[in-house]
C-alpha cells in the first residue's frame, strides 16, 4: 500500500517536471552563482571595513585624544557636526548587505540573523582597525578630497572643526604674549584674546610664543575672550602636505650637498665659483 502511494507521488512529480519542461541545472551555473555570492559577501565586508577605517580616521583627525574630551565637549554640537555620517551610513549598509548575502549561502540558514550580524560586525571591526593601522583610511580620504571636490563639502574637514570660537574650539598662530594672556590669529584672520589660569592644561609639546601654531579648547566669554581649558599643538599636516614637505626638504638637501662649480680664470688658473 505504501509502495503504491510512493509510486503515485513519484509519478505525479515526474509528470509535473515533464509538463513544465523542468531540466536539471548545469553544474557550472551552480558553481558560478555560488562564487558570485561569496565574492559579493567578501566585497561587502571589505567595503564595510574600509568605511570603518574612514570613520576612525575622521574622528582621530580631529585630535588623537578626541575620546579624552570631557563629556560636555565630546557631545557638543561641533563634534556632532564633524561625525562622518557618509561613512557611518556606508558602514551600516555594507554590513547589512554582507549579512543578507551570507543568509543566502548553503550554510546561512543554520544560524540566526542576529548571530550572523554579530560575527559580521566583529570581522569588520578587526579588519577595519587593521586597515586604519595601515593608514588606508587616511590615504582614501586624501585621494577623495583631491579627486572629488564635492566630497570636501559632504564631509566637514578637521580644519573647520577648530574654527568655532563660540563653541570653544579654535586654532591659530600666537601673535603676542603677555603673562597668562596671549592673542591668537585664526586662519580667518580673526584676532582672539586667550586667557590662561592655574587650571589650564598645556600639553608638553606646546610652546606659547610668537609665531607658534596652537589649538585651544575653552569657553568664550561675553567680551570675546576665551578662557583656555586646554592648549594643544597644531594639527599635523595632511598626507599630501607631508609629501610636499619631504620633497622640499629633499630639494634643499640636494642643494647643500651639491659640490661647488670650478672653472678656469683668464690666466689659466683654477678658481672656485
Amino acid at each position: 500500500m505504501e509502495d503504491q502511494k510512493q509510486h503515485s507521488v513519484t509519478g505525479k512529480i515526474l509528470g509535473k517536471i515533464k509538463e513544465e519542461g523542468i531540466r536539471p541545472e548545469a553544474p557550472w551555473k551552480f558553481t558560478l552563482r555560488k562564487g558570485l555570492l561569496w565574492t559579493g559577501i567578501i566585497l561587502a565586508g571589505l567595503f564595510a571595513a574600509l568605511s570603518l577605517s574612514l570613520v576612525i580616521f575622521s574622528l582621530f583627525s580631529i585630535d588623537q585624544g578626541v575620546f579624552g574630551f570631557s563629556a560636555r565637549r565630546l557631545f557638543s554640537a561641533t563634534v556632532f557636526r564633524s561625525l562622518p555620517f557618509l561613512w557611518i551610513a556606508s558602514l551600516l549598509a555594507f554590513i547589512a548587505v554582507a549579512v543578507v548575502e551570507f543568509r543566502e549561502t548553503s550554510h546561512g540558514y543554520r544560524h540566526s540573523p542576529l548571530f550572523v550580524a554579530l560575527i559580521t560586525v566583529l570581522v569588520v571591526i578587526v579588519t577595519g582597525s587593521f586597515l586604519h593601522l595601515l593608514r588606508l583610511g587616511e590615504r582614501s580620504d586624501d585621494a577623495l578630497r583631491n579627486a572629488l571636490p564635492p566630497y570636501e563639502q559632504a564631509v566637514e574637514s578637521r580644519e573647520n572643526f577648530w574654527r568655532h570660537p563660540e563653541e570653544g574650539f579654535v586654532t591659530g598662530t600666537v601673535s603676542e604674549t603677555n603673562g597668562n594672556e596671549f592673542t591668537l590669529e585664526s586662519p580667518d584672520q580673526e584676532i582672539l584674546d586667550i586667557r590662561m589660569d592655574e587650571n589650564t592644561i598645556v600639553k608638553p609639546s606646546v610652546r606659547i610664543e610668537s609665531g607658534r601654531e596652537v589649538r585651544i579648547i575653552g569657553d568664550q566669554e561675553e567680551d570675546g575672550t576665551i578662557d583656555a581649558e586646554e592648549i594643544l599643538p597644531a594639527l599635523p599636516p595632511r598626507l599630501h602636505d607631508r609629501g610636499k614637505q619631504r620633497q622640499i626638504h629633499f630639494e634643499k638637501s640636494r642643494q647643500f650637498q651639491r659640490p661647488p662649480e670650478t672653472g678656469r680664470d683668464n690666466e689659466g688658473g683654477t678658481s672656485i665659483r
